[in-house]
């Protein structure tokens, strides 16, 4: 069974009232992920789905309006599946998890196709450019990319090579630091 599968076996969702639901996510370690330390990953998604977060044992409440609920609710579900791929809840995907849902038409993430796992982090494009370059690292032998400085195209490929442990190409560098032989 995909871990993807797994996604409904591991929490539950109840409404309480009309601005009340309480979740209970039944594995550890992804409470653990998605709690943060000291609570702090929590704090933040009260924060950016302006809604009041009780957290005692495995449950966790959560009071708002019901579009926040329900914002809060999807965020957690996007949590649950970012640590079922990657066994890993960084501070960005907070905040990916609740942008997703507010800018469905600016925002990449949408899915986890184009996601780069290394040992100690995941990459996530953050842009269609950024999702359609990663396509091509994974499909193709070679790939030329240019543009602005400060986009990811060393970084992206660095990380897709490691996690493929092999190495397609000769990383050459921005080609404003690439010197030309006469």
């Amino acid at each position: 069974m995909s871990e993807i599968s797994k996604l409904e076996q591991n929490f539950t969702i109840k409404k309480i009232d009309g601005e009340t639901v309480n979740i209970s996510i039944l594995n550890n370690e992804i409470l653990m992920a998605i709690v943060g330390q000291f609570d702090q990953n929590l704090k933040s998604l009260s924060k950016l789905t302006n809604t009041d977060i009780y957290f005692r044992g495995n449950s966790i409440t959560c009071k708002g309006n019901n579009e926040n609920l329900i914002t809060f609710c999807d965020a957690i579900k996007f949590l649950i599946n970012k640590f079922l791929i990657t066994n890993i809840i960084e501070k960005e995907d907070i905040v990916l998890s609740v942008k997703k849902n507010i800018e469905i038409d600016v925002s990449n993430v949408k899915s986890f196709k184009q996601l780069i796992k290394t040992p100690k982090k995941s990459v996530i494009a953050r842009s269609e450019k950024q999702s359609e370059y990663i396509k091509a690292l994974k499909e193709s032998d070679i790939v030329l990319s240019l543009g602005p400085a400060g986009t990811g195209k060393i970084k992206k490929v660095k990380i897709s090579t490691v996690n493929h442990n092999t190495l397609y190409g000769e990383i050459i560098g921005d080609i404003n630091q690439t010197n030309y032989a006469a």
